[in-house]
C-alpha cells in the first residue's frame, strides 16, 4: 500500500523503465544462470591516463565548486567549439552535472511551472519521470517505423499547445537510433521561434554515429543558441559509464539559476570523476573514435542475426547503442517475449511501453562480439518458437 504521507508527485511516479530488467538479470545471475553482457554504453574501462587522473584526485582529497572544475568546463568549451560547432563561455554557460540525466533534472526543475508541457518526438527516452517531478507533463509527436522513424514537423506542430514551454530534441534518438538531419533541426528551430519555446537538446550519444550519418548539434544552428540548452555526457562518449559526469550548456541568462538548482540538489559533483573527465577531454583522443567503431561492429552482428528472424522487424539505427525491435507480430505479447528472452535465453532487453510503443523492445547491442552474436541467434530462435500471430 502506498503511504498517504507521500506527495502526489511521489505516489504517481513510475519507476525508471530499465530497473525491472536490471533487477531480473541480477537475480538470475545470483542463481547461477547466464545473462549475456549486452550494454547501452561502453562497458570497458577508459585508458590509463584517465584512471591515473582519478587516482591522483583521490589522493588530493579536494573538492570542486558547485558549477564544476574551471579546467573541466574550459575543456568542454573547447570540445564543443571543435566538434559540435557550439560557442560557449566556460564561466557563464557550462555546468558540470552528475551525468546527463541529472542535467535534465536540473533543467526541468529550473524551467517548469505546474502544468507546463514538454514536447518531444516519440518513441522517446523516458523523460516523463523527470518532467513529472518538476510539475510538468509530456506531450508527444509520433513517428513511425514504416517511415524509418523520421521526424515529422507537422506532427510536432500538432503536439504544441498554449501550455508548451520546451521542445526536447534527442539525436541520436534513444531508443530508435534516428539521427536528426539539418532539415529536421531547422524545422524545429522555426517552430521554437514561432511559439517562443526553449529547446533542450539531449546529445548524450553525439559520438555514437554510424556510416554516413552526421551529428548536428541543435545549438550550432544560426540563431538557435539563445534558446537552446544542450546536454552532453561522458558516459557514452568517453567510456565513463559509472563515473556519472555530464554537462549542461545554457544561454548565459539561465546559467546562474541552473547552478543554484544543482547546488541545492547536491551541493557539487564528485571531484574525482571530474578530474577523470578532464583527462578524457584534454588528453589523447585517438581512443575515442574506437568507441563508435566497436558499437557499429556490434550493430552489424546483431542486425545480421535478426535480419531473417520470423515475426520481428527493425530499422537499422544510424546512431546510438539500441535496436528498437518490433515484436508485435509474434504469437506472444512484447512483455511476455521480453520475459522469455531474459529468463529462458539470458538476453536482456526493455519493453517498449515506457518509450512510447507497446509493440517494441529496446535491445542494447553493445558488448563483446561473441555475446552479441549469441544474443541475436537466441532472439531469432525464441521468435521462431513463438510463431507469428494469427
Amino acid at each position: 500500500m502506498t503511504d498517504a504521507r507521500l506527495s502526489e508527485r511521489a505516489r504517481t511516479l513510475e519507476p525508471i523503465a530499465a530497473r525491472k530488467t536490471i533487477e531480473m538479470a541480477a537475480a538470475l545471475r545470483a542463481d547461477g544462470k547466464e545473462v549475456l553482457g549486452l550494454y547501452g554504453s561502453p562497458h570497458w574501462l577508459p585508458p590509463e591516463h584517465v584512471l591515473e587522473a582519478a587516482l591522483a584526485a583521490v589522493r588530493d582529497n579536494a573538492g570542486a565548486p558547485a558549477e564544476g572544475l574551471t579546467a573541466l568546463r574550459q575543456a568542454m568549451a573547447e570540445r564543443l567549439a571543435r566538434e559540435n560547432g557550439i560557442a560557449a563561455e566556460a564561466e557563464t554557460q557550462i555546468l558540470v552535472t552528475n551525468a546527463a540525466n541529472h542535467g535534465l533534472y536540473v533543467i526541468f526543475s529550473a524551467l517548469l511551472e505546474p502544468g507546463d508541457e514538454v514536447v518531444t518526438y516519440s518513441p522517446h527516452y523516458y523523460y516523463q519521470g523527470i518532467v513529472h517531478l518538476a510539475g510538468g507533463r509530456m506531450a508527444y509527436a509520433e513517428t513511425r517505423q514504416a517511415d524509418g522513424w523520421a521526424w515529422d514537423a507537422s506532427a510536432l506542430r500538432r503536439a504544441i499547445t498554449p501550455r508548451t514551454k520546451v521542445i526536447v530534441v534527442n539525436t541520436p534518438t534513444n531508443p530508435t537510433g534516428y539521427v536528426g538531419t539539418r532539415s529536421d533541426l531547422a524545422e524545429i528551430a522555426a517552430i521554437a521561434v514561432e511559439h517562443d519555446l526553449l529547446v533542450v537538446s539531449d546529445e548524450a550519444y553525439d559520438h555514437t554515429i554510424y556510416g554516413d550519418a552526421e551529428h548536428i548539434s541543435f545549438g550550432s544552428l544560426p540563431g538557435a543558441a539563445e534558446r537552446t540548452i544542450t546536454v552532453v555526457s561522458c558516459t557514452k562518449s568517453y567510456a565513463m559509464r559509472h563515473w556519472r559526469i555530464g554537462f549542461v550548456v545554457s544561454p548565459p541568462g539561465l546559467f546562474t539559476k541552473l547552478r543554484d538548482v544543482l547546488e541545492w540538489n547536491c551541493f557539487q559533483c564528485n571531484h574525482v570523476a571530474q578530474h577523470a573527465a578532464l583527462a578524457a577531454l584534454s588528453g589523447p583522443q585517438e581512443w575515442v573514435g574506437e568507441i563508435s567503431t566497436r558499437f557499429e561492429r556490434c550493430r552489424s552482428i546483431m542486425a545480421a542475426a535478426l535480419d531473417e528472424a520470423p515475426g520481428v522487424s527493425f530499422v537499422l539505427p544510424r546512431g546510438g547503442p539500441f535496436l528498437f525491435l518490433d515484436v508485435g507480430e509474434l504469437g506472444v505479447g512484447p512483455e511476455e517475449f521480453h520475459r522469455r528472452l531474459l529468463a529462458d535465453h539470458g538476453v536482456p532487453s526493455d519493453p517498449g511501453g515506457p518509450f512510447g510503443s507497446e509493440r517494441h523492445l529496446r535491445l542494447p547491442f553493445g558488448g563483446e562480439p561473441e555475446d552479441v552474436r549469441r544474443a541475436g541467434t537466441r532472439i531469432a530462435a525464441a521468435a521462431a518458437a513463438c510463431g507469428v500471430a494469427a
